[in-house]
């Protein structure tokens, strides 16, 4: 490897790795700190966590495990994790590297520092946020992004908007995206019919995934679902899933009111297996985000060759390619267009599909973790 003379020692925060809980940035974390430490079992990593980690997975021999105090949710709690108890950590284990994956980098730590920044659509859309933490990440990103040895990124749209917001060097920012778990496949007919047998009375459905949250846009994808079902002949249900994550009136009337009880169907929160299931068995995934720094639910599709319709802003271009059908998400009627244009033509769907199932090939975590050894390695080198 001709890197440091002894064994390298590599700190790795997972503190968002959270079984039954886990959002986009906690699979991110999950999914590199795994394979990094299974490509590479020469090297010595620590997963530092501020809970006590429940993991259901072995993980490899060459993992000491942490649970830092305190536990790090709110901005008070989180500076005296980062900037009292991970740097004491990095001292007493000898850490040449810290990689943070959560967006927040450590000030004081000992040793240099990767940060992964998903995207900044706090700078763009605060009111996204909780003011407490549109503030923090608009205060605090500036300095963490500076005390970086590297910055990684998910895409080329994060890492332009990065460099223009921030002034931050090109050639500081590498781009390492997101993989998909093998449990998204394309799915036998007989299991098809029994997920949908289960969430939509039988019926094929349109899925959204995504915490239930402004930036996701799901006003104005079930305006366009509304539109969509009037006046056509074709009975496909709206299920959703995702944790309530804001407490939008619109949303909970509309749960309340029972007038789509049939046909807009919420699913709650469901655990990765799930997921992939109700992904493989709906007609087609719809995904009208307003802001993505990538957009994973795009090639969980395509990995279970699922139709995609998809916004045309932000990163989701880069990352579909020609490979959804692509909608304005401010327009209602333009992303029930897209639906009754699918729904109609056949050659379109298996077109589609096949174009999603050879996309999905360019994303693994394997791949994605190799990249991030690249970025790891340039810099062991560079501290050298």
């Amino acid at each position: 490897m001709n890197l440091p003379e002894h064994k390298p020692v590599i700190a790795i925060n997972t503190r968002h790795w959270i079984p039954g809980r886990m959002e986009g940035i906690g699979r991110y974390e999950m999914n590199i700190a795994v394979e990094l430490s299974r490509l590479h079992p020469d090297v010595s990593f620590h997963w530092i966590f501020d809970h006590k980690p429940h993991l259901d997975i072995q993980a490899p021999s060459n993992v000491t495990f942490h649970t830092l105090f305190p536990p790090a949710r709110h901005p008070l709690l989180m500076a005296l994790w980062y900037e009292w108890s991970v740097p004491r950590l990095l001292r007493k284990i000898k850490a040449d590297l810290f990689l943070s994956a959560d967006n927040i980098n450590s000030l004081r730590a000992p040793c240099p520092t990767i940060m992964v920044v998903h995207d900044i659509g706090f700078e763009h859309n605060p009111s996204d946020l909780p003011h407490r933490w549109a503030r923090f990440y608009k205060e605090k990103t500036p300095g963490f992004i500076e005390a970086a040895t590297k910055l990684v990124t998910v895409s080329e749209f994060s890492k332009s908007d990065i460099e223009q917001v921030y002034g931050t060097a090109a050639d500081k920012i590498a781009v390492v995206g997101n993989g998909v778990a093998d449990s998204f496949k394309p799915l036998p007919a007989d299991k098809i019919g029994a997920i949908r047998e289960k969430l939509s009375g039988g019926r094929p459905y349109f899925f959204v995934l995504g915490s239930l949250h402004p930036r996701k846009n799901l006003k104005k994808t079930i305006e366009a679902y509304i539109q969509f079902r009037q006046g056509i002949e074709f009975d496909y249900p709206l299920v959703i899933s995702g944790r309530p994550l804001w407490n939008d009136p619109f949303m909970n009337d509309l749960m309340q009111a029972g007038v789509w009880d049939k046909d807009i169907i919420f699913t709650g929160y469901l655990n990765d297996q799930e997921v992939a299931d109700a992904m493989g068995a709906s007609f087609a995934l719809l995904f009208m985000s307003c802001w993505e720094g990538f957009g994973v639910p795009l090639i969980e599709a395509f990995a279970c060759g699922i139709p995609v319709i998809a916004s045309n802003v932000t990163a989701i271009p880069e990352v579909a390619g020609s490979c959804a059908l692509m909608a304005y998400p401010t327009s209602a009627g333009d992303i029930a267009a897209a639906m009754k244009r699918l729904v109609s033509d056949k050659n379109l769907q298996q077109e589609l599909s096949e174009k999603g199932l050879q996309r999905a090939n360019f994303y693994s975590w394997k791949n994605s973790a190799a990249e991030m050894w690249r970025v790891i390695e340039s810099v062991l080198r560079q501290d050298r």
